[in-house]
């Protein structure tokens, strides 16, 4: 545990000039005013029919295909093809909105890889340890956190019924340096994915703006 707080508080700080030493994990929940604890959806879709449609996508399914699952040995499931994958990568579980069920645990950081499929986002750690795969039709919103020069930080994505998680990302060769063009990359890999994993007809409104 030690080890991964070193890895979040070296992260957090290797794009902020004004670090002075690492943050204790307890206060990774207190990073999330800048993100909205209310939830991503709950800002940007205010007044905002078009996005409040895409949200009502968890409940037109009917919970088809929107479960996140967390559990060890996550892995990419047989039929799921494989389009970009970042390691090293770092989680923050159950970061849920508030009003969730497990809004008030504190937060914990894993070490492992990033990968995004056909169908969804997953974070695969060692051996032992949970990972998270989020299906694409459970996505409502994908953004990036950025340091104060304005370079990516670290990636929010989240899901129905107020689900956020987040991800940072670390450099091959430097792990604990953060990587601000994987985190990039990464954001824009998810949000290409779940565009095209919407209904044609979704797609060219989202394009028209209309």
């Amino acid at each position: 545990m030690v080890a991964i707080r070193a890895v979040v508080g070296a992260l957090l700080c290797a794009g902020l000039s004004a670090c002075a030493a690492l943050l204790p994990a307890v206060m990774l929940p207190q990073l999330a005013v800048g993100v909205g604890i209310a939830g991503l959806t709950g800002i940007t879709c205010a007044n905002d029919p078009m996005c409040e449609g895409q949200a009502s996508q968890c409940f037109a399914a009917g919970g088809k295909d929107l479960e996140v699952t967390v559990h060890s040995g996550t892995a990419i499931p047989a039929g799921e093809e494989m389009v970009a994958r970042f390691t090293p990568a770092y989680w923050e579980p159950q970061f849920e909105s508030e009003g969730s069920s497990r809004a008030d645990r504190a937060a914990e950081t894993m070490s492992g890889s990033f990968a995004v499929t056909d169908k969804s986002v997953l974070f695969m750690a060692r051996s032992g340890v949970d990972g998270v795969r989020v299906p694409l039709a459970a996505i409502l919103n994908v953004e990036v956190q950025r340091n104060s020069t304005a370079a990516p930080r670290q990636l929010t994505v989240e899901s129905c019924f107020g689900r956020l998680d987040r991800f940072m990302f670390g450099q091959a060769q430097q792990p604990y340096k953060l990587d601000s063009d994987a985190t990039a990359a990464a954001a824009s890999a998810v949000r290409a994915r779940v565009a095209a994993s919407r209904p044609a007809t979704t797609r060219e409104v989202d394009a028209s703006g209309k």
